[in-house]
């Protein structure tokens, strides 16, 4: 069995560079044979005679009919398979089953173009599957997808578990399940569960979600080890973007650790597989920027806002400008994280204003908004770093204590820590917390990392004037 609260996985260090020369014959090889396979399974279906399917009529042209049917504007292949499926759905229109086919393929759309807008047209597919077998619970758990991408976390997880009750090893209802417990900030809860996903079926995605919730526990190197085994239990050349997704996610632990080369030739890899990914993109803007690369950065984070328009892709593309010395551009960029994240993205926003000293008490009106919906630790950093710019010092330790309380190894919340310490009168303590998340990843955000320095040249200072 494997364990994710207490890993018994062991592996020496080693970074990204690394890590894809482990991969890369693992990976292409066996994504090769299937893609032969998957030609000749074509090649045989063409000749194959359809099922029999008596066909029932139903409406389609009310408001949830006309978004699942709705054209999904574009040439690539799942747009074609979309295309069928609706083609089968107005054949067979009274079968659930044909509603719920279509619908996953507004997901994988989702997924793809990394747009949650498409879940709209998940929901209407559910919505009409559900007129037609009501309480069916592979209908509720795509249902419950759309809930979680709409940040609606308490009902995702009340759908999850009702959905469990009568089905335990619902795999679709158990990943909801764990996901929405974490953003509650339960997590044992969604260890928990998430232990029970992976032993029913250990694949990509299970192990993906393991890997994440050994980093937040701080044990990289495990994380490492877990990811690596997501990307070695299956990929499918017909579906790319959770293989690609599964590459991020892997970038992003070596990125957490300062190996920014490494991180940049994962992230690469990621586009091998979907090649306009923006998730992709905005990793290699991030390592980019990290290296000092503005020009570069700018360039990749364009190609991510230009796909989708992201408020945390717009703060760091603002970032990238104002490292290559557009400082009217950068600003540009940051009206638009305050536009967006107005609209779409409350968590980000807060934390962009709390970051660059701006707006704070609009800043904690937003915050206090988003806590009342999820309690993770990175709404408790957020809280605990605007607090600090209010000079509410208790209560920011208070909320940083609650950010660090799983041990996660994250610059940021690390200098949050520290200088917080340093604020309240904590010298020592503060300066070894902020120089510990420079040591761990010395160019994590422009922002903090000049006032992490001036924190330590601040100290040196006093030091210097006592003696």
């Amino acid at each position: 069995m494997a364990t994710i609260i207490k890993s018994t996985l062991v592996s020496p260090p080693f970074r990204g560079r690394v890590f894809i020369g482990l991969l890369l014959a693992a990976v292409l090889l066996p994504a090769c044979q299937q893609q032969a396979a998957s030609d000749k399974s074509a090649a045989v279906d063409k000749t194959a005679k359809p099922a029999t399917i008596t066909a029932v009529s139903l409406p389609v042209s009310d408001q949830a009919g006309v978004l699942c049917l709705a054209d999904p504007v574009g040439n690539t292949p799942l747009d074609t398979d979309i295309r069928k499926q609706q083609a089968q759905v107005k054949m067979f229109a009274g079968q659930a089953q044909y509603w719920l086919q279509t619908g996953r393929g507004w997901v994988r759309k989702a997924r793809i173009t990394t747009d949650p807008g498409f879940y709209l047209n998940v929901d209407a597919c559910v919505e009409t599957a559900l007129k037609i077998e009501p309480n069916r619970p592979d209908a509720l758990a795509l249902r419950g997808l759309a809930l979680m991408n709409g940040h609606q976390f308490g009902e995702a997880k009340a759908l999850a578990a009702g959905i469990l009750q009568k089905e335990p090893q619902n795999l679709v209802a158990l990943g909801i399940l764990s996901d929405a417990q974490l953003e509650l900030g339960e997590f044992e809860d969604a260890a928990y569960t998430a232990q029970r996903l992976m032993d029913y079926r250990p694949d990509m995605a299970s192990y993906a979600r393991a890997s994440y919730l050994r980093w937040l526990q701080g044990d990289a190197e495990a994380a490492k080890v877990l990811i690596r085994q997501a990307l070695l239990a299956g990929r499918d050349v017909k579906d790319p973007e959770p293989t690609a997704w599964t590459f991020v996610e892997a970038g992003m632990l070596f990125w957490q650790e300062g190996d920014y080369e490494g991180a940049d030739a994962v992230f690469e890899e990621a586009l091998k597989w979907v090649p306009d990914y923006p998730a992709a993109w905005v990793g290699r803007g991030r390592a980019a920027l990290s290296l000092g690369q503005a020009e570069r950065a700018v360039t990749y984070l364009e190609n991510a806002y230009r796909r989708y328009p992201l408020p945390e892709t717009a703060w760091l593309l603002g970032d990238a400008r104002l490292m290559t010395g557009d400082s009217e551009g950068a600003e540009r960029e940051y009206q638009r994280v305050i536009r967006d994240g107005k609209r779409m993205d409350r968590l980000t926003l807060a934390l962009f204003y709390a970051v660059k000293n701006r707006s704070i008490e609009e800043a904690l009106y937003l915050l206090e908004a988003e806590r009342k919906i999820r309690h993770s630790i990175y709404v408790d950093d957020a809280a605990a770093w605007i607090l600090y710019r209010l000079g509410r010092y208790p209560e920011a330790k208070q909320a940083s204590d609650q950010a660090l309380r799983l041990g996660t190894r994250d610059a940021r919340l690390l200098y949050h820590a520290g200088a917080i310490h340093y604020a309240m009168g904590k010298v020592k303590s503060g300066r070894k917390q902020i120089r510990e998340a420079l040591k761990l990843n010395p160019k994590f955000d422009s922002t903090a990392v000049a006032e992490a320095q001036l924190i330590l040249d601040r100290s040196k200072a006093n030091v210097l004037v006592k003696r």
